[in-house]
């Protein structure tokens, strides 16, 4: 076998070597990339928060009551916690991935990962329902770096941008 197998699609994440030198990555660009992994700590400190309320008396209290309310075959507190737990965990490391590989490849100047931040950023708007202050803090700054991230991608300098680096790969 001479040549390796082509994978569909593979190539928004890998570079080609067409020749055509890839454009600086404009300072605008940079700033956008570094503000989403802002954001990706931000989403940090509110996981570690997160979890800190799960597992906190008042929470253990209010879904005690939710299970006294509940007919039946009824889970333990302990399960409950421990889902609560595990949901806050497993959604900040997906959260806190999405955040870096974004910021990454929009740093190479693919356009996909101004697009797929910009998801993320209202993705993040969702989280605003039945927000408390001052707990809700993180969430309103990871609205604003990744609005203001995606934001900066599309002013006329880096849309040239990555307008020039998707014609530079084709």
């Amino acid at each position: 076998m001479d040549t390796p197998p082509r994978v569909p699609g593979l190539g928004a994440f890998l570079d080609k070597d067409t020749g055509t030198p890839k454009p600086p990555t404009p300072q605008l660009v940079t700033v956008a990339s570094r503000l989403l992994l802002l954001a990706a700590v931000v989403q940090a400190i509110a996981s570690v928060i997160a979890v800190v309320y799960a597992a906190s008396p008042a929470r253990l209290d209010a879904i005690q009551l939710q299970i006294d309310a509940m007919t039946g075959n009824t889970p333990s507190l302990a399960m409950m916690r421990n889902l609560g737990i595990l949901t806050v965990v497993i959604s900040g490391i997906a959260t806190i991935t999405a955040y870096v590989l974004f910021a990454f490849f929009l740093a190479k100047g693919r356009s996909w990962a101004r697009v797929a931040a910009g998801v993320l950023a209202l993705l993040t708007v969702m989280q605003l329902l039945g927000i408390t202050l001052p707990e809700g803090l993180t969430t309103v700054a990871q609205i604003v770096l990744g609005a203001v991230a995606v934001g900066l991608c599309y002013l006329p300098g880096p849309n040239h941008f990555f307008a020039t680096v998707k014609a530079a790969r084709s």
